[in-house]
């Protein structure tokens, strides 16, 4: 191990006190010093390479990134063959006129899912009429009714891919009576399912193509496997101090109570063992390393999970 491996810490507060100072991490739901002040002299080193790998997004560069997974369709759509400019013009109208918008709902659906923001975000960013966006049910109705045109289910971020899985084969009840799930009505309907989304890991898209083979996944950005923080090839780790850092990640998780080797919610990486390091404004993702988030036993979380 040699010192070459830490960052400088007043080079790391430095440059979270220019993200803060310029609007790109929001002062009120991120606390670097808060934060640092949770390690012992010999643990600090490795909690400045962790802070120095956090990302931390803000709203405008999610929502560029939510475009972009929308606008990426079009390449979707049309391959590389594209037709001649009216043809593709009229052909990406008829999509986003068309269109059900729907979101991803949790184990409880509730008003706060983060689907919810995205669904406004296609009417306000997107120019996607109000009328068009639906609660998973009422897609599901349509789809039994007979409705062929595209649904698109949109999100801010796809870890594990479990919402998603959970969306796509909850039943539903049918206004008639019985009950439908949109992955079977999957394989009798004609229309095609997409879902859009600002970022997404590489195990959650994997598991989506396993699992929801009938979907379309389009996002503003993929995450690779080893950008985990408990990986052990990770990528996010200076390799001279990998072990050592996954060791001290591990062991203050387990001190906090996130003893489990399941990849529960109480595994200390995380959620299906992602060992993430990023936030959005209104969501901190579950699949993120706990100390991060957690406020047990007067630990001073990096940011606030609302």
């Amino acid at each position: 191990m040699t010192l070459a491996a830490f960052p400088d810490e007043n080079n790391v507060l430095e440059a979270c006190g220019r993200l803060i100072d310029f609007n790109v991490w929001e002062q009120t739901k991120i606390d670097p010093e808060g934060w640092l002040s949770n390690f012992s002299v010999s643990e600090r080193p490795f909690a400045l390479v962790m802070l120095s790998r956090f990302t931390f997004l803000a709203d405008h560069l999610v929502d560029q990134l939510f475009r972009s997974a929308f606008q990426n369709l079009s390449n979707v759509l049309f391959g590389e063959d594209w037709p001649e400019f009216g043809m593709v013009s009229e052909r990406w109208r008829n999509f986003c006129s068309g269109a059900l918008i729907t979101i991803v709902q949790g184990e409880t659906p509730n008003p706060s899912d983060s689907g919810w923001l995205f669904a406004r975000k296609a009417r306000q960013a997107l120019g996607i009429d109000e009328c068009q966006l639906m609660e998973p049910r009422e897609v599901v109705a349509a789809l039994a009714s007979g409705f062929s045109d595209p649904v698109v289910f949109v999100d801010d971020f796809v870890g594990s891919g479990e919402q998603f899985i959970k969306t796509w084969q909850r039943l539903y009840d049918l206004p008639g009576g019985g009950e439908a799930s949109f992955e079977a009505l999957a394989h009798r309907s004609k229309a095609n399912f997409y879902y859009c989304n600002a970022m997404t890991t590489e195990y959650g898209l994997a598991r989506i193509h396993r699992d929801a083979s009938a979907v379309t996944v389009s996002a503003g950005n993929i995450i690779p496997s080893r950008y985990s923080l408990a990986d052990p090839a990770s990528l996010l780790w200076p390799k001279d101090i990998r072990s050592d850092g996954i060791a001290l990640v591990e062991r203050i998780g387990r001190r906090l109570g996130y003893d489990a080797d399941d990849g529960s919610e109480q595994d200390w990486r995380g959620f299906h063992k992602l060992g993430l390091a990023l936030a959005f404004p209104h969501s901190v993702p579950d699949a993120n390393l706990p100390i991060f988030f957690t406020n047990r036993n007067g630990w001073m979380p990096l940011v606030q999970r609302l």
